[in-house]
């Protein structure tokens, strides 16, 4: 027999059930997450799993902070004031919190639908986009929908006000149809209110956007903030692995006595398996691991009409270290992933929502549901160490040439973390990134998921650099002052020595005693008038330069060994693939993995 919680608004319902027959896809949830876990503990361990269900329980309910190790912790949350609408709303629109003063409330399907495709750009029927007319400010995306037909109390069509930025979303579609990326979504929100600002998906039917995929090494997240939040001395130790950091054995969620050793950071950059296996079973164990996914938000809908997610938390000791790396064990929508990024500016999760205001044909408002209010799940201090520990993934880990070792965006750094993993459905390689921008002070959370299935691969963290470029460079400097002081004056100078510099071929036949005259016999010259070079070699060059015109053409020199630059074969002008953080074990590469 197996352990399976279930979590539904805010309660903990433990349910028995046989091993054997239910498997992952069984026991998802359509309204609520679902956790299976381990094996029965110890008596002394089944009391402290009942302390720490009563301690879910009351945090659930409360929205209290990250992993709260007791009881008595609990109660001096009680103490706190709870937050309220009045509290959020310097943040939050006021619309959003609370349904409308007067006015139906919108249809479910209304809410239940983002505009995720390109249609809302296209000007059809069913979603135009607005040139400043109607309840919208300019430039605002407004779509008109067709009342439910039940709904004989409403006007129709409804016109339906967007949060999306009109500009970005349609160069968001462009790019991933330039680039033949054919399962994506992406996701750009506001970290401080939840606002969208874009959310894009590819294909609908194949790859929807409101279900739940593998959220492989995102989980890593979490798993070093729970570790930082309850062993720290452990967390900030150096971990030492064996082999490949993303083979993972049964034998490898212990510590070796003896190889390689990496830091918390670089373990994070470099998205180690081994090292979070290893605190996931020594730093955290069962309840504390599926403590902190519940904190984060995973096992419930982040939005109307997305599902919950999913984590199971395996059998033994070698499934709660997959759990904790991401193997397996986890399934979120793309705004799970947002969320989570999101969570990295000042701690909070925040509910996403793409809806500002609804009204009928009559022009009457709308009420919109009350969303929940933000939920502190990390103390500004830790969000803010693991933003500056993640710049280490853009800058030399697993999405450094999606950033250009994070030059893309000048002085705009981006904290962030890569999953990448296969999944079934649909079939193929999930590529993750989620994060925020700037590090130093987030203004922006994105969510990128692509299924690499066939086609050209484009990683999620090219399609986020590219996407945050859009959003910070669209003026033609990111962020003005910081496109210019992109460019150091260091490495300012350094391109004006390269330049001033001849080239090494030139020197090359300037101690040969040749000069460019015996390249350019070989091929007709672009200009009409000799150049310099030409006029300065010696006579014997140009004399060797006839000899050589003369000659058949079988005994002359191939031009590919005249040229001074060879020109590189197809296989050396293929770009190198680049390495993603791969959750199972790569081909042994010829070169050092990436990680």
């Amino acid at each position: 027999m197996r352990r399976l919680v279930r979590f539904g608004g805010s309660r903990l319902e433990p349910v028995e059930t046989a091993q054997e027959e239910r498997t992952s896809a069984d026991v998802r949830p359509a309204g609520g997450g679902a956790v299976r876990g381990g094996p029965r503990p110890s008596r002394a361990r089944r009391a402290r799993l009942a302390v720490t269900g009563l301690s879910l329980a009351a945090s659930a309910a409360l929205g209290g902070t990250l992993l709260v190790r007791s009881v008595a912790s609990f109660a001096a949350e009680d103490e706190r004031p709870a937050v309220t609408a009045s509290v959020v709303s310097k943040t939050l629109p006021a619309v959003s919190l609370a349904a409308a003063e007067s006015g139906p409330p919108v249809p479910e399907a209304v809410l239940q639908q983002p505009p995720v495709t390109r249609d809302v750009l296209s000007g059809g029927p069913a979603l135009v986009a607005a040139d400043g007319a109607g309840p919208g400010a300019e430039g605002a995306l407004v779509g008109t929908v067709a009342s439910p037909p039940e709904r004989t109390d409403l006007a129709s069509p409804l016109q339906v006000e967007y949060t999306l930025d009109p500009v970005l979303t349609r160069q968001v579609h462009d790019f991933l149809d330039r680039r033949g990326v054919r399962l994506a979504h992406v996701v750009m929100m506001d970290p401080e209110t939840g606002r969208l600002l874009t959310y894009v998906s590819t294909d609908v039917e194949r790859f929807p956007p409101g279900r739940t995929y593998p959220a492989a090494s995102l989980i890593k997240v979490v798993t070093a903030a729970a570790a930082l939040h309850h062993d720290r001395e452990r967390a900030l130790a150096p971990c030492r692995f064996l082999g490949s950091p993303y083979t993972l054995t049964p034998a490898r969620v212990d510590p070796p006595r003896q190889g390689q050793e990496v830091s918390l950071e670089r373990a994070l950059a470099t998205s180690n398996n081994q090292c979070f296996a290893q605190l996931a079973v020594h730093a955290l164990g069962t309840d504390a691991m599926v403590d902190a996914i519940t904190r984060f938000g995973f096992l419930r809908p982040p939005a109307p009409g997305h599902s919950a997610g999913m984590i199971d938390a395996g059998s033994d000791r070698y499934g709660l270290g997959m759990l904790g790396c991401g193997l397996k064990g986890t399934w979120i929508t793309p705004l799970h992933a947002a969320q989570l990024g999101g969570s990295l500016a000042r701690g909070r999760v925040v509910e996403p929502y793409w809806i500002e205001r609804v009204t009928d044909a009559s022009g009457r408002p709308l009420a919109l549901p009350r969303r929940r209010a933000p939920r502190q799940v990390l103390t500004p201090d830790l969000a803010s160490e693991l933003r500056t520990m993640l710049v280490s993934t853009t800058v030399s880990g697993t999405a450094r040439r999606g950033f250009q070792n994070g030059s893309l965006l000048g002085r705009i750094q981006v904290s962030g973390k890569t999953g990448s993993l296969s999944g079934p459905d649909p079939a193929g390689r999930y590529e993750w990134f989620a994060g925020v921008a700037p590090a130093d002070d987030p203004k922006v959370a994105i969510a990128v998921v692509v299924v690499q299935a066939g086609g050209p691969w484009v990683h999620a963290s090219q399609v986020a650099g590219e996407v945050l470029r859009l959003h910070f460079c669209s003026d033609g400097g990111c962020g003005q002052s910081a496109v210019r002081s992109a460019t150091p004056a260091r490495a300012a100078r350094s391109v004006a020595a390269r330049s001033a510099k001849p080239a090494k071929s030139q020197v090359s036949a300037a101690r040969r005693g040749t000069s460019s005259a015996t390249a350019t016999a070989r091929k007709p010259a672009r200009a009409s008038q000799p150049t310099a070079s030409a006029k300065a070699a010696p006579a014997k060059a140009g004399a060797s330069a006839r000899a050589t015109a003369k000659k058949p053409a079988a005994s002359r020199p191939s031009a590919k060994s005249a040229s001074p630059t060879r020109k590189p074969t197809a296989s050396a002008a293929r770009k190198p693939k680049q390495t993603a953080d791969v959750s199972a074990p790569p081909p042994r590469p010829r070169t050092k993995p990436q990680g």
